[in-house]
């Protein structure tokens, strides 16, 4: 479910910090225009944490062997918004490149595929031979980084998880007794919401573990 980033920040100004230096008028949720770059920096931030624990976005690119190269680097400077790799998708060579004929292997239960660090992927000399000249790596990303006019684009369960985590670090930013512990509280909440989604799956955060398989249509974002 996708919201603006004016109408959550209207929400933090009803909500978790409607009684803040953050709201300029308590009527209508308006915030105080000096305060947006930092609840903006949060909102990314949280937003960067959130899809990095729980498995929302997923996209996919193509990757090319290069002759005598079994390692390659899958960073974000080559593949923008990287968090980590979920699968490989190939076609044995020789074979027509259709749905029916693709294949579908893990890189963590796969001995031809292993990953030497978390932003590395090695393929066997063998699988090369036999399914090059390129596969398709499909991998978890991260929430694209928003701007004032930008929106918000998570399951409906996640908004109040959000709110949480940026009201948590507003407040304790703020200082003083009472909003460090206000924010911790908050915060801790956050941690909590974020771990019973992941163990309830509310937001389709199970993990795949099949190896090998018919590669199917997975609706990726």
């Amino acid at each position: 479910m996708i919201i603006s980033f004016t109408d959550f920040t209207t929400k933090l100004a009803f909500q978790q910090l409607k009684n803040t230096a953050l709201v300029s008028d308590q009527d209508t949720g308006t915030i105080d225009p000096s305060h947006t770059d930092q609840i903006l920096n949060l909102v990314n931030q949280g937003l960067k944490d959130i899809s990095t624990r729980m498995k929302l976005l997923e996209s996919q690119a193509v990757l090319s062997f290069v002759t005598g190269q079994n390692i390659y680097t899958l960073d974000e400077v080559n593949y923008p918004e990287f968090i980590r790799l979920l699968s490989v998708d190939a076609v044995y060579r020789g074979n027509d490149v259709i749905e029916d004929n693709k294949r579908t292997f893990i890189p963590k239960s796969n001995k031809q595929i292993t990953q030497p660090s978390p932003t590395t992927v090695r393929f066997s000399d063998q699988f090369m031979e036999d399914y090059g000249p390129a596969v398709d790596l499909h991998f978890q990303k991260y929430h694209p980084e928003i701007t004032e006019v930008g929106n918000i684009d998570l399951p409906p369960n996640l908004h109040e998880t959000l709110a949480l985590y940026v009201s948590g670090l507003y407040l304790t930013h703020m200082g003083g007794e009472e909003n460090k512990a206000t924010g911790d509280s908050y915060y801790g909440l956050y941690l909590r919401m974020v771990s019973d989604d992941i163990i309830e799956n509310k937001s389709g955060t199970s993990e795949v573990v099949d190896e090998d398989t018919r590669f199917q249509d997975r609706g990726f974002v």
